[in-house]
């Protein structure tokens, strides 16, 4: 999600609790997501161990039924803090580095700054070096630990506000970026909004479908225009091959379908003159009209977690004075 449109939505983020929807069960697109996030402010975490405190705050937050894995344009984090409270050496066979460390949690929005609650727990460690100890701790950190599951509530319901406050926002950047073919984005905004957020995600359920024709819609006439100069270029198999990759990739409920297959009977036709080999195009794409509404459900979902997938991993959020 674009910085521009997160801050266009801090100011609907509701300082009052609201009543929270039953949550269904549903995938990573249709919950409330938070992603774990270590910043480089934080001292005191070997890199070794980095990996093990970010995987223990996503496995916090799926116990509480929070997306925190694919989830990776979310502006809502989780991100720790470490404070050493003692550190000693025990004698033995090797000596043994013990650890005591107070981890704290704190769950907000990472773009605008805005915190939302923390929570601490004291855990210990012990290992044959310190990297081992911090690893021994993190290991030891409760994820129903009552605190956290608490800082979580807290934080579903700021979200869930921020939702249902902002919504008709949501949903006009959305449109907006369709007019500028930006559909995969807001493919993937409209299906960010978690089912708890009962009305603004079935609001957002209905616009998908015409997003999704009209980035469809597009994409036929680019990828059939395509086709035609492939096939134009040596009129023969080997052209006829090179048009069917293009051909392939067109929806059979986009609009310009019907100059598709006009297409393809041109094709079909001059190979039978040039060749005796078969070209089975209309074939293959009448199994898939016949399966379209099935298939248009997951064809969505994948175009908005691809775009997700592809975009930079590495966002630095403003944890400015949240410790």
């Amino acid at each position: 999600m674009k910085l521009r449109i997160i801050l266009w939505f801090v100011g609907f983020i509701s300082l009052l609790s609201h009543a929270q929807n039953t949550q269904e069960k549903v995938d990573d697109l249709g919950r409330i997501a938070i992603v774990p996030y270590i910043s480089k402010q934080v001292e005191n975490i070997p890199l070794s161990a980095v990996n093990n405190l970010q995987s223990k705050m996503a496995q916090i937050l799926t116990s509480q039924g929070i997306a925190g894995s694919t989830m990776a344009l979310s502006q809502f984090i989780i991100t720790p803090n470490i404070s050493v409270l003692s550190k000693e050496v025990v004698a033995g066979a090797p000596p043994k580095v013990a650890l005591v460390l107070e981890v704290a949690f704190y769950i907000g929005d990472g773009i605008s700054g805005i915190k939302f609650g923390s929570a601490a727990v004291t855990v210990k460690g012990v290992g044959t070096n310190e990297n081992k100890a911090y690893l021994s701790a993190f290991k030891n950190i409760d994820v129903n630990n009552a605190q956290l599951i608490q800082l979580i509530d807290t934080a579903k319901k700021r979200i869930l506000a921020y939702y249902n406050d902002g919504c008709d926002f949501i949903l006009k950047e959305a449109e907006n970026l369709a007019k500028q073919d930006k559909f995969d984005e807001a493919l993937y905004m409209l299906s960010s909004i978690p089912v708890v957020s009962k009305d603004c995600f079935n609001t957002a359920q209905d616009r998908i479908g015409g997003i999704y024709k009209q980035k469809i819609d597009r994409d036929c006439d680019i990828l059939l225009n395509q086709a035609t100069n492939a096939w134009n270029i040596g009129q023969d198999f080997e052209a006829a091959e090179n048009a069917a990759v293009y051909l392939n990739q067109i929806e059979p409920d986009s609009k310009c379908y019907s100059k598709v297959k006009t297409l393809s009977a041109v094709i079909q036709k001059g190979i039978k003159m040039n060749t005796d080999r078969e070209w089975s195009f209309i074939d293959k794409q009448l199994k898939s009209i016949t399966d379209i509404e099935k298939t248009k459900s997951d064809d969505m979902k994948e175009i908005a977690l691809a775009y997700a997938k592809s975009m930079p991993q590495n966002v630095v959020y403003n944890v400015k004075g949240w410790w």
